[in-house]
């Protein structure tokens, strides 16, 4: 098994975590994972708050010394604040619910049995991805043509399908088309690093649940909610680009109260793009951490703010770029790539 759901039921005290780690442990010597996850739907912390610091603090040692990712789900409101405080120097993650942790697990954690099919136009590519997958055990069928990628979408019994074909149209000599993407193949193969990023930032400080919507090729769009606050992040390096965040008020007033820890006013500007600002130094410093894991050299900009979506698209340019429809709690955001 590569996931493993740990219930924690009982009063939070020192006995009660050491029961925990010694249940832990035990799964792990008899099962193999690669991902813990631990439930607080029903454990009571309330007589003394102080010992969800233990909690944390010997969930965080068991995590280094065994080496397998254990985070926290199904946690109240209440409960996310003190979290969010306790595990900010750890490499604990807080995911609302099982369903939310699942956006964020890695191709590695997925189970081995997971079937995949593979596409790409350019069969080198298709070659890469095919026997990269097949390293981690899962079932990879690879299309060889166009014909065969567009029935195996409509065949349930893919769990993923991987193709880079739609976001990589080779431009040659032709003139700009509505498709037409100039972002690398490097930038595009690191989108979920961008994705993930952000989205993890979003639930660890508000506790709200977070998914991808959609997303599609074209121009930045300054047609949405005009209260919408955006910040620039030009990125350079290994990968080059400009990576562009855009929360409408609500949204951003929900992150940024969680983040201060007080009230903001729908009309305070001058709070809401500074927060904006340094929140999205938070999410690039996460981005940069996880790629200077995978050996990739990125350097970002400080972000740039805008209370105004004509004034962001002048200064990103009019490219094509990838535009991906979030949502944190049934609420859009957007996230916006492009060269």
């Amino acid at each position: 098994m590569d996931r493993q759901i740990v219930d924690f039921r009982d009063k939070i005290d020192a006995k009660t975590v050491k029961v925990l780690m010694s249940t832990i442990l035990a799964k792990v010597q008899l099962q193999k994972m690669k991902n813990i996850l631990v439930s607080l739907k029903f454990c009571q912390y309330a007589e003394n708050p102080k010992n969800i610091s233990i909690l944390v603090s010997e969930i965080n040692k068991i995590s280094q010394k065994i080496g397998i990712s254990i985070d926290f789900i199904d946690y109240s409101e209440e409960l996310f604040l003190i979290l969010k405080k306790v595990t900010l120097n750890t490499g604990i993650m807080l995911y609302k619910n099982k369903d939310v942790a699942t956006l964020f697990i890695t191709v590695g954690v997925l189970k081995e049995d997971t079937k995949v099919l593979v596409f790409d136009t350019d069969e080198e590519i298709s070659k890469i991805l095919y026997f990269d997958l097949c390293k981690h055990g899962y079932i990879i069928e690879r299309a060889l043509n166009m014909k065969e990628f567009l029935s195996g979408i409509n065949d349930e019994t893919y769990d993923i399908i991987v193709s880079r074909t739609f976001l990589n149209r080779k431009e040659e000599k032709k003139p700009a088309t509505k498709n037409t993407l100039t972002l690398s193949k490097k930038v595009i193969m690191n989108l979920p690093v961008f994705m993930n990023k952000s989205a993890e930032t979003l639930v660890s400080f508000t506790g709200l649940e977070a998914q991808k919507v959609s997303h599609s090729i074209k121009k930045f769009d300054a047609s949405i909610d005009e209260k919408s606050i955006s910040a620039v992040m030009q990125f350079k390096g290994d990968l080059e680009g400009y990576f562009t965040l855009v929360f409408p008020r609500n949204i951003a007033i929900v992150a940024l109260e969680s983040l201060l820890g007080e009230k903001i006013k729908e009309n305070d500007t001058d709070t809401l793009t500074d927060g904006v600002g340094e929140f999205c130094n938070i999410i690039t410093g996460a981005t940069k951490t996880e790629f200077d894991s995978k050996n990739i050299k990125v350097t970002f900009e400080l972000p740039k703010t805008y209370i105004s979506l004509k004034d962001t698209q002048k200064h990103i340019g009019n490219n094509n770029g990838v535009w991906m429809d979030m949502k944190l709690s049934d609420k859009p955001f957007y996230m916006f790539i492009t060269k």
